[in-house]
C-alpha cells in the first residue's frame, strides 16, 4: 500500500505543473537499479533565479553510496506546505494617470470587484490607492482600514472608479514600506498576511523614493507575501522587462507571484488567478534518478537535500 501511495504522490506532482514537459538534457540510458523520483523546490527559496540551467540544481542524499541525477525540471505550482490559515489581505490600487491609456474603459474595476467578492468570507481586508488623490503629494490614501467588510471595499473601489487620476506618480516602494507596517504588522499572528498590488507601471515619484530592496525587507520583516497584477507591455511601459523582473524577484522572495497581463480586457482572468495564488505556491518540479549499487530495499527511505544556485537548501524525505 505504501508503494501505491507514493506512486500517486509522484503522479500528482507531475500533473500539478504548468509546463507540458520537463526541460531535459541528454543523459545516458537508465540502469535497472535507478528509481525515478519527482520532488518540488519552491521558487521562494531562490528568488533571484529565473530560468535556471539543469546544472544549477544540486541534489545530495544523506545515505552513503546513493547517487542522484537531475534529469529535468519544469515550472509548476503546488499547495503551500502549511495548512491554509485565515487571510489578511491589503489591496493596493494604482490610480495613476497612465491608466487612462492602458485601461481607458476602466475594466480593472469590475475585475477587482469580482476578486473581492470571491475572497473567503473569513478574510480581513483593507484598501489603499497610490498615489494620493489630494492636491498635495502623498504616497497613498487609506480607503478602507484592515478589517473592513467586503461591502466597504466594493464601495471604495466604485468611488475610485468615479474619481480622477492621481497627478503624483506611482510610488510603489514608498507605499509598501509605509502601508505594510501601518496596516498589516498588527494583524493576528495566526493569519497569513498578503498584499495584492495592481499597477501598470514602474516606480515613479516626485519625492525621494525608497528602493525595491527596502520594500522587500519590509515585507519579509512583517511576514507579508506580495502578489502583483501587472498590466502592460513593452510599448506601454518603459524598461518593461526590467520592471517585470523586479516585481517577480520581490514576489518570489516573499512566496507570492506576478500575474502579468498585456491587455485590459484580460484583467478579469488575471485577478481571478490571484485566488489560485493564495492557495498554491510557484515551484520547480524536478525529475530525478536515484541509484545505489545493489539496488534499494522495498520501502527504503532517503533524505535528499536540494539546492538551486544561490538559493536555500530544501530537505525532503522520500520512500522508494
Amino acid at each position: 500500500m505504501r508503494r501505491v501511495g507514493w506512486a500517486w504522490v509522484s503522479v500528482a506532482l507531475m500533473l500539478a505543473g504548468c509546463a507540458p514537459e520537463y526541460r531535459v538534457e541528454t543523459v545516458g540510458a537508465a540502469a535497472k537499479d535507478y528509481h525515478p523520483v519527482n520532488v518540488v523546490y519552491f521558487k521562494s527559496d531562490a528568488p533571484q533565479v529565473h530560468e535556471p540551467a539543469l546544472s544549477d540544481f544540486t541534489v545530495r542524499c544523506d545515505t552513503p553510496g546513493v547517487q542522484v541525477e537531475v534529469v529535468g525540471w519544469k515550472h509548476g505550482k503546488v499547495r503551500r506546505p502549511q495548512p491554509q490559515r485565515p487571510l489578511s489581505i491589503l489591496i493596493a490600487w494604482d490610480q495613476s494617470s497612465s491608466l487612462s491609456e492602458t485601461d481607458p474603459e476602466r475594466k480593472r474595476f469590475p475585475a477587482g470587484q469580482r476578486l473581492v467578492q470571491d475572497l473567503p468570507a473569513s478574510a480581513r481586508l483593507g484598501l489603499v490607492n497610490f498615489a494620493s488623490l489630494g492636491l498635495d503629494y502623498g504616497d497613498y490614501d487609506v480607503r478602507a482600514p484592515m478589517g473592513s467588510s467586503k461591502a466597504r471595499i466594493l464601495q471604495e473601489l466604485e468611488c475610485l472608479n468615479q474619481s480622477d487620476f492621481s497627478a503624483h506618480g506611482t510610488p510603489l516602494w514608498n507605499t509598501l514600506c509605509d502601508a505594510i507596517p501601518r496596516m498589516l504588522a498588527h494583524e493576528p499572528p495566526e493569519r497569513e498576511r498578503w498584499v495584492v498590488l495592481f499597477t501598470d507601471g514602474q516606480n515613479d515619484t516626485p519625492v525621494p523614493s525608497r528602493s525595491e530592496y527596502d520594500a522587500l525587507r519590509t515585507a519579509q520583516q512583517h511576514r507579508v507575501r506580495l502578489v502583483f497584477v501587472f498590466l502592460g507591455n513593452e510599448q506601454s511601459i518603459p524598461r518593461y522587462a526590467e520592471v517585470h523582473q523586479t516585481l517577480e524577484y520581490l514576489a518570489n522572495a516573499t512566496g507570492g507571484a506576478v500575474v502579468a497581463v498585456e491587455q485590459a480586457q484580460d484583467l478579469r482572468e488575471a485577478f481571478g488567478s490571484v485566488l489560485d495564488i493564495l492557495e498554491y505556491a510557484p515551484c520547480y518540479h524536478l525529475h530525478l534518478r536515484v541509484r545505489k549499487a545493489g539496488g534499494f530495499r522495498q520501502g527504503e527511505q532517503l533524505t535528499l537535500r536540494v539546492r538551486l544556485a544561490m538559493g536555500n537548501e530544501r530537505v525532503m524525505r522520500i520512500r522508494l
